[in-house]
């Protein structure tokens, strides 16, 4: 049985990442793309016909009344996810979120609720936990390689979208409130080591505007956000970790994510180096694998298709559990934990003070 899919959002990332990978087979034999909407009527078209897509809209309620749609996948910007997702879940649809899934931990609840009360599956990227190295260590984890997580490190660092081929699109909402490089870029190693560590219990940060002048077609941009942030997260017991969101990191050749545990380390180069592969060094023996530092060869629990472009196969999990009604490992708690973090941290940076988390998950 296929899964109808109905898009609402068809710019960037959408034209970028997700049609293209719509066009793959494997992919055709698992859903059908029923619906295009965007608020501008020509591109909604053009992608239609461009891509053998169903019907264009420019009505989001039009197209939840009238389109065949089992998921709804909202790829507009941020600002916009939450009203679009609440009307979806309202609507009955299960729904998949682009990253951030919403811009306050408030809004995030409350779509949890919904989608809990519907009995609806509510997912956002990004979906680290079921990109393949991240399987890899989190079996590993599992099985003790590491012992207790003491502390880690996550990058999410970019150079700034007025630096970026965005197909002749103006980057300015990505310096506007909601936007900024926590809720863009921060947000991958963030959810990468609470995935790991679990939720964390207080943040702490330093935020700012290092460049002011940034310009895009000869026009300056105005910049609203803070475009350079370091946080602290305690998990309790002692166990910390930091993570740098900025919009000012040109090149890195650092693993995104470190992990330093009793018993050893592990380091994954995620989104920002996905050639980079997991590297492990453990003082014991485990699940088969010597001591010392190795690369695992392949997933521990590798499936037979290839590892898509991450943000396709946040949305093809979330195809594959609507079909086989079966729990995502990808939560909207654990979403909204996400966002909470990047919530307290603004105020933590504006106030000078730790901020307890109230939102958790389960691993």
């Amino acid at each position: 049985m296929k899964i109808n899919v109905a898009v609402v959002g068809s710019g960037y990332i959408a034209v970028q990442d997700y049609y293209p990978a719509f066009q793959r087979e494997d992919i055709k034999e698992k859903m059908e793309v029923t619906a295009v909407c965007d608020v501008m009527e020509g591109r909604a078209n053009e992608h239609c016909q461009r891509f053998g897509f169903g019907t264009p809209y420019t009505d989001f309620d039009k197209m939840l009344q009238e389109a065949p749609i089992d998921i709804v996948a909202i790829l507009s910007p941020i600002p916009y996810h939450f009203e679009l997702a609440k009307k979806a879940l309202l609507a009955g649809k299960h729904t998949y979120v682009q990253k951030t899934m919403t811009i306050t931990s408030e809004d995030a609840v409350e779509l949890n609720r919904i989608a809990r009360e519907k009995g609806l599956i509510l997912c956002s990227s990004p979906g680290q936990m079921i990109e393949p190295s991240h399987r890899q260590a989190k079996k590993l984890l599992d099985a003790g390689a590491l012992g207790k997580i003491c502390f880690a490190r996550g990058q999410g660092g970019h150079p700034g979208h007025e630096n970026q081929e965005l197909f002749g699109i103006d980057p300015s909402w990505y310096y506007r409130k909601g936007g900024g490089p926590m809720m863009d870029v921060a947000v991958y190693p963030i959810t990468s080591i609470t995935g790991f560590m679990g939720p964390a219990k207080r943040v702490t940060a330093f935020s700012g505007i290092v460049q002011p002048d940034r310009y895009w077609n000869g026009r300056k941009l105005d910049i609203e956000m803070d475009d350079n942030t370091v946080l602290l997260l305690d998990f309790g017991e002692g166990a910390f970790a930091s993570v740098q969101g900025n919009f000012c990191t040109r090149k890195v050749k650092t693993p995104q994510i470190e992990l330093y545990g009793e018993k050893g380390t592990m380091l994954l180069g995620g989104w920002c180096d996905m050639s980079r592969p997991l590297e492990i060094y453990t003082e014991e023996t485990v699940l088969g694998n010597t001591a010392g530092w190795y690369r695992p060869e392949a997933p521990l629990d590798a499936k037979p298709e290839p590892f898509t472009i991450w943000t396709v196969a946040d949305l093809l999990h979330v195809v594959d559990c609507v079909a086989e009604k079966k729990k995502p490992l990808i939560s909207g708690e654990h979403s909204a934990h996400v966002i909470e973090i990047i919530e307290k941290a603004y105020e933590s940076a504006r106030s000078g003070k730790a901020i307890d988390l109230t939102t958790t998950f389960t691993l």
